[in-house]
């Protein structure tokens, strides 16, 4: 049982670490290759070098305790907290900007804003159970499985799938759903925690429009951007 729990860890890792280079590859690491006279603003390049080393962290930390390397494992889980509160202010800041600026709808912005939020939500959770592997390790695939929608996103532009909803929030969950699957498989039992990333995906997708269309909803986008644009720019 952890033999392949520690396997399926592993890959998910590897998963996360493509699945983030391909899908922005083209934007931020290969972007001189792909446009050389195109430059990103200060602070997209900020908030891809931080999510970066936040996705390249969750790498190294399913490793280090796959070779149960712990004591490095939270050595470097103080260094992740401080990523994190970093990835807050540089990550809504790009959602909101374009409400703000008058280049994106409320309601688009909303969802990204809401898929950020679950996946700072389930990282508190994970740091709040830290002593506690078989939560920690779940609320943390759910954090990547929440952070990493907009490198899918930007996947299915490159295979012609961007208006396939079924391929972009299957390829979302796909992670939390094998391990689902493999801890129905191992333990006899339905593990309801890993579900929690999947059902934050399906019901920002079809419950979020309802909130962020309503006058609460511009008031919380209002309050967001007097926040993290307003004090900023």
């Amino acid at each position: 049982m952890r033999s392949s729990e520690s396997f399926f860890f592993k890959c998910s890792a590897i998963w996360f670490l493509l699945l983030v280079f391909w899908g922005f590859a083209p934007s931020f690491y290969l972007a001189d290759y792909f446009d050389p006279d195109y430059h990103l603003p200060q602070h997209l390049v900020l908030h891809g070098v931080v999510f970066s080393l936040w996705v390249l962290l969750y790498g190294i930390q399913v490793f280090l305790v796959g070779y149960k390397k712990y004591a490095t494992h939270r050595f470097l889980g103080g260094i992740g907290l401080v990523i994190m509160i970093l990835m807050v202010p540089t990550g809504i800041f790009p959602s909101i900007y374009k409400v703000y600026a008058g280049t994106t709808s409320l309601d688009s912005a909303g969802h990204n804003v809401f898929r950020l939020f679950s996946g700072y939500g389930l990282f508190t959770l994970a740091f709040v159970f830290r002593s506690k592997g078989f939560l920690h390790k779940r609320f943390m695939l759910g954090c990547m499985v929440m952070l990493t929608s907009a490198a899918i996103f930007r996947i299915s532009f490159d295979v012609n799938m961007q208006d396939n909803q079924l391929f972009n929030k299957g390829f979302q969950i796909l992670p939390a759903l094998l391990l689902f699957l493999l801890d129905w498989a191992n333990r006899k039992k339905v593990v309801l925690i890993d579900l929690i990333s999947p059902v934050l995906v399906l019901g920002i997708f079809f419950l979020a429009d309802y909130f962020w269309l309503s006058s609460v909803g511009e008031l919380a986008m209002d309050l967001l951007i007097s926040i993290f644009v307003k004090t900023i720019v």
